[in-house]
């Protein structure tokens, strides 16, 4: 072996990915670890257990902690690394990622430091602090290279992770109210809430998420708390991590996650259903469920019918997680990154995933769709045609208010929250149509 990298949990050492000469990785867990009181699995495709697991089941597991796309090929000539040597960005950027772990050195909290951005970019007006952040993201994402700065975030937008601080000075875990501070989180610290600019190539974005996760939450989905933030002639959608909590001290605590992807040993780049090698099929992602409790279950089917009817035609294997927590069984993590295609005609109109067979557009599915999607998961299609209709029914009762909710935000554009209020309404009761139509 000529390299070993250690995953910890805080100060908690987890285990070891170790390097042989030909490139080939294998994790193995810590011996204390596994007799750790309460500890859990870092994948569930990795069960805790003393023989380690080769390269074929880690690698896809550590490839799909990384950004994608553009933002990976930033990051990496920033580094002066391959894109391909997932484990050494890791080892670089994995301080703070999704869920709990971090990669190469521990997390202490005698060391976390947060740095406001008004001080980080000298200035005493926020929102153009915010606005210089967003720039800075453009030529180093996730501020790589920063001293103390070693954040890692999945997916191909671009996007920042900052910590909200209360009245104290000290870190809370909440979307930012008035005056409260948006800082840098440094030396290990958890950051609270993921911002994610607005995008010319996608006009009304932000209030179209925003809009998106509101009426999930208005209709019993739980869903990620969201607000749109504002930052000069920019704004962007905040979201709360759902994967931090507060310890009974105040203390900021990590809980450990996955998505779909990570949970099904599905390669980076392999998300999507359609390509040169099949993605996982949505009845893959369903059954992904039976890891989970019968009520996560259920839960995990409303947040994939409630997908189809907003139109959220790029909701993949990476729009949907698990968290694995001490001391508990894993279940499921709230919905989050919805949004209506249709706002925008020009990008990809048909799912992620093909739907009975076939890939299709939001509105072209039908009551058979539902039934065969039911069949091939075991769920009745009775049941599942009626809770179509019943999330169909809250959609439509709570529309006026949501829109009106968004539209009142500070940084809100009415007409971007109106025109995705209808689209979604429309695409809904369509698919409610089609529910009374014969096989």
């Amino acid at each position: 072996m000529t390299d070993l990298v250690p995953i910890w949990f805080d100060a908690f050492h987890v285990g070891d990915i170790e390097v042989a000469t030909d490139g080939a990785l294998q994790f193995a867990y810590g011996k204390e670890w596994l007799v750790t009181t309460n500890a859990f699995p870092i994948s569930l495709t990795m069960p805790l257990r003393t023989q380690p697991y080769p390269t074929h089941v880690i690698s896809p597991w550590l490839a799909n902690l990384l950004p994608e796309e553009e933002q990976l090929s930033v990051l990496t000539r920033s580094l002066g690394l391959d894109r391909a040597d997932t484990l050494a960005v890791l080892k670089e950027i994995g301080g703070d990622t999704a869920g709990a772990l971090s990669f190469g050195e521990k997390s202490k909290h005698e060391d976390w430091d947060y740095i406001p951005l008004t001080i980080f970019y000298e200035t005493s007006d926020p929102e153009l602090a915010l606005a210089r952040h967003f720039e800075d993201l453009k030529r180093r994402p996730f501020l790589v290279g920063e001293e103390g700065v070693r954040v890692s975030l999945a997916g191909g937008q671009r996007k920042s992770a900052l910590a909200v601080l209360g009245a104290s000075g000290g870190p809370v875990l909440r979307l930012p109210q008035e005056g409260d501070v948006l800082a840098i989180a440094r030396n290990g610290a958890p950051s609270t809430i993921i911002l994610k600019p607005d995008n010319p190539l996608l006009p009304g974005i932000v209030e179209n998420e925003t809009y998106c996760l509101r009426l999930a939450r208005a209709i019993g989905i739980e869903a990620a708390q969201a607000r749109i933030i504002c930052a000069g002639d920019r704004k962007a959608i905040c979201v709360l991590r759902y994967d931090r909590q507060l310890s009974r001290t105040r203390t900021l605590l990590r809980i450990h996650q996955e998505d779909f992807a990570q949970a099904n040993g599905v390669p980076l780049g392999r998300k999507y259903e359609r390509g040169t090698v099949a993605g996982p099929t949505l009845a893959t992602l369903l059954n992904t469920g039976r890891h989970l409790r019968p009520v996560d279950a259920l839960a995990l089917l409303d947040q994939l019918i409630f997908n189809i009817l907003v139109a959220n035609t790029d909701a993949h294997a990476k729009n949907y997680s698990l968290l694995l927590p001490i001391g508990k069984a894993p279940y499921l993590a709230p919905l989050y990154d919805v949004s209506t295609a249709l706002a925008w005609p020009s990008i990809v109109q048909y799912f992620a995933q093909n739907i009975a067979g076939k890939k299709r557009k939001p509105g072209d599915v039908a009551a058979r769709h539902w039934d065969a999607l039911a069949q091939e998961i075991g769920f009745r299609p009775a049941d599942v045609r009626k809770r179509v209709e019943e999330l169909v029914d809250d959609l439509v009762a709570n529309r006026v208010a949501v829109t009106e909710e968004v539209a009142s935000l500070v940084g809100s554009t009415r007409g971007y929250v109106e025109e995705a209020a209808s689209l979604i309404e429309v695409n809904a009761l369509r698919i409610l149509g089609r529910l009374a139509e014969k096989s």
